[in-house]
């Protein structure tokens, strides 16, 4: 069980990171500001009570897609640090769970390197994704959760997250 558990776990990583770095444009749909994008986007949050910003220089790294009942957001550092969120049967604002349940493929991780990941999704970890505004070019929110790391068992406790991106 624990070898299928992995399995799944690792194909949904896979299969999100693949979703969420898709764009059908190189454009970013906004003005320019000078550090690449339209200088509303952002993704912050505390991991185990320490700030986490997604980067604003040299480039904005913070980015969304929606479409086909998919919706994922993430926001990473210079560094390569990531916080990644996707929900699956995506009906717009509302609240959506992680981790409560093996039936339940919505996701929340926290990614570092060169290779740790803390993830909630099926019934590992616990989290919630609240989307407060989505009008079709950019979708906000807040974001918790407590994540695991099956490699070394540890968790990590992602707490304050709120994310604005526009839509890819």
């Amino acid at each position: 069980m624990k070898t299928i558990k992995k399995t799944i776990y690792v194909t949904f990583l896979c299969l999100s990171v693949i979703l969420a770095s898709c764009s059908s444009s190189d454009d970013d749909g906004g003005t320019d500001d000078g550090t690449g994008g339209t200088g509303d986007e952002f993704l912050t949050a505390k991991v185990d009570g320490s700030n986490f910003e997604a980067a604003q220089s040299p480039a904005v790294i913070v980015g969304a897609t929606s479409g086909n009942g998919l919706m994922t957001f993430q926001g990473g550092t210079n560094e390569g640090n990531t916080i990644r969120g996707s929900v699956f049967n995506y009906n717009g604002a509302g609240t959506y769970t992680t981790g409560d349940n093996i039936a339940n493929v919505n996701s929340l991780m926290y990614i570092t390197l060169p290779n740790n990941a803390w993830s909630s999704t099926f019934d590992i970890g616990s989290g919630t994704i609240t989307i407060t505004s989505d009008d079709g070019t950019t979708i906000e929110g807040t974001f918790s959760f407590e994540g695991y790391n099956s490699e070394d068992q540890t968790t990590k406790t992602i707490t304050e997250g709120n994310f604005k991106a526009i839509i890819e």
